[in-house]
């Protein structure tokens, strides 16, 4: 080890209203970076030839704008993001309008974006049936708007970054007050609750001041 390296080490804040809040805001803003990271992946799956993306853009887009939606829609565990920020007037309409496309599209199958036809198949010489299937047309987003999402969430999150700077700024205060080194050694750490996979779920509502997080272990052979 590089003896002129810095090492670091870490606690956790201790609990309190700041805290608390800084947890909130940050969960928001883990929610918006996926959004961010999957929008970046399906422009470049339709960029690049043969990426190993491609057939996958869809899917992207869909998480992209769930993960998104997650941020205002009605929540039991955190506040909206839209009574915390206010969302740029320059990039409401790509709001609005990932919104629709989340209701509509995405969480629901209700918008003529997905259509199912019956279609008979006929022998082109004879014309006997031959079978009746269900072809599915889908329509995503298409680039430009992909672009404008990556503008929104882009605006979204600077917007955050405004409100959470003073909060971790207060936090960092109290922390340089605080006697670190009993800190350090008495300070909580988050434990890791390891179940089987088989145990896997989301029955526990997250806590606004989490201590511990569940891990799953693989179960059967490897492959």
């Amino acid at each position: 080890m590089d003896p002129n390296e810095r090492r670091y080490e870490f606690v956790m804040v201790n609990d309190s209203e700041d805290a608390r809040l800084f947890i909130e805001l940050s969960s928001h803003a883990v929610d918006l970076v996926e959004a961010r990271d999957a929008l970046a992946l399906a422009l470049q799956s339709t960029a690049v030839t043969e990426s190993p993306l491609q057939g996958a853009e869809r899917s992207l887009i869909a998480n992209a704008a769930m993960a998104y939606c997650r941020t205002f829609f009605p929540s039991k565990v955190r506040r909206p993001i839209t009574s915390l920020v206010q969302i740029p007037a320059r990039v409401f309409a790509t709001h609005d309008l990932v919104a629709m496309f989340r209701n509509r599209t995405i969480a629901h199958s209700q918008s003529d974006l997905s259509v199912t036809y019956a279609v008979g198949v006929l022998d082109a010489d004879t014309l006997e049936v031959v079978d009746v299937s269900a072809p599915n047309l889908s329509s995503t987003m298409p680039p430009e708007q992909v672009k404008n999402f990556i503008e929104l969430v882009d605006a979204v999150m600077a917007e955050l970054d405004q409100v959470i700077e003073p909060v971790r700024m207060r936090l960092a205060a109290r922390l340089a007050v605080t006697d670190r080194v009993s800190l350090r050694d008495v300070g909580l750490s988050p434990t890791t609750r390891m179940l089987p996979a088989e145990q896997f779920g989301s029955q526990r509502t997250r806590s606004p001041y989490p201590t511990s997080h569940p891990m799953y272990t693989r179960t059967g052979p490897s492959h």
